[in-house]
């Protein structure tokens, strides 16, 4: 015991991971209005149809308590009707500010596998780029369950099949993303290998942590008084465990890249 608590003391603090979660989880909570208003501009460019627009919210309101979801509904589905002009802006804040967060991922990776650092430009543009492939696999994810649920339902009518269906697609498809993330955000790019192993922490996490968030809600609901407060804190720890899961999984990938090219 003494000496698992030693590793995973030299793995969390040791290589710096707890010193960029706070940063991530900053660059998360700045995100979720421009990510929202992104999502749905490009939803409204891309697939031009409600539903998909509807499950898009979906997605999004898994991360927030369900006092918000009527609130997050009316931002997305209003954005469609917005001049070319206010779609564009959205597109630009979604894609500026998740660029912050690869970058923290970056940053962590470089430092972990010693590598170098992008030219601050290049590295930017290359982590919006990145951003734009993470909302637009986002909003496929949220048609092809939209597709996976009608053929479900033709299939067997009334039958549950499509929970556990999305469930599974839902984790794979996070972990594809992350491991996507974790090979191309670092000048020096990760296997295929350590990148995928890096991610099934951080894609099942992202899958879980919602669901412990509603519980938390659910259980806090009847204090009234404290509602706000119990809102905004319910918000900050989701994100927070949500960036130590992704930053866990970097790190994995990091230590797991760094040994497999280790001489020897």
């Amino acid at each position: 015991m003494r000496r698992l608590s030693a590793r995973v003391f030299a793995f969390y603090w040791g290589e710096g991971i707890a010193d960029d979660v706070p940063a991530l989880t900053y660059y998360l909570v700045l995100s979720l209005a421009p990510f929202a208003l992104g999502l749905a501009a490009l939803e409204a460019l891309l697939l031009q149809d409600v539903l998909s627009a509807l499950q898009v919210v979906d997605q999004l309101n898994r991360f927030l308590p369900e006092t918000l979801h009527d609130d997050i509904r009316r931002l997305v589905l209003g954005t469609r009707d917005d001049s070319p002009l206010l779609l564009g802006v959205a597109i630009v804040a979604m894609l500026w500010t998740t660029s912050g967060a690869i970058g923290v991922i970056e940053r962590c990776l470089a430092r972990i596998t010693s590598g170098e650092r992008h030219h601050i430009v290049i590295g930017r543009l290359r982590n919006v780029v990145l951003g734009g492939l993470v909302a637009i696999a986002v909003i496929l994810a949220s048609l092809s369950i939209s597709i996976v649920s009608d053929f479900s339902y033709k299939l067997r009518a009334g039958s549950s099949v499509p929970g556990p269906t999305i469930i599974v697609f839902n984790t794979l498809g996070s972990i594809l993303v992350f491991a996507a993330i974790y090979r191309h955000a670092p000048l020096g790019r990760i296997g295929w290998r350590p990148a995928l192993k890096g991610a099934v922490p951080a894609g099942i996490a992202i899958q879980v942590v919602p669901a412990i968030v509603g519980l938390y809600v659910s259980a806090a609901a009847g204090f009234a008084a404290a509602q706000l407060f119990l809102l905004l804190a319910i918000v900050l720890l989701g994100l927070y465990i949500v960036a130590m899961a992704i930053l866990v999984g970097a790190g994995l990938a990091g230590i797991l890249e760094r040994e497999q090219a280790a001489p020897g």
